[in-house]
């Protein structure tokens, strides 16, 4: 959703299960991906910057599912990957997203 007091900025809140509990998480940016990655920084202390995104269709219509493909660099320099895969491309993207993240905790 906007930020009500800076149009170009998106608010994220997620529900997410971090070292074994379910928390809510809160971000800001430009974009919903943008605005999960605040988020894990901010609350779950998981420090990754998105280097690449592409994202491809798995058919046609409305059977189809987006695949989102993830390039990430930990604040240690360390490059990641993250694959998501949903019928929704914001959810699609969020999943590689929290794929990649997954891989900078278990590199950690």
């Amino acid at each position: 959703m906007p930020d009500p007091d800076h149009p170009d900025v998106r608010l994220l809140d997620a529900k997410v299960k971090f070292n074994g509990r379910e928390q809510k998480i809160s971000g800001r940016g430009n974009g919903p991906i943008a605005g999960y990655v605040d988020a894990l920084g901010k609350n779950c202390g998981v420090g990754i910057k998105v280097r690449d995104y592409h994202q491809h269709a798995t058919g046609a219509g409305s059977d189809a599912q987006a695949v989102s493909f993830i390039e990430a660099e930990t604040t240690g320099g360390r490059v990641l990957w993250g694959v998501g895969m949903d019928s929704n491309i914001v959810t699609a993207s969020l999943k590689a997203v929290t794929s990649a993240a997954n891989r900078a905790v278990a590199a950690r």
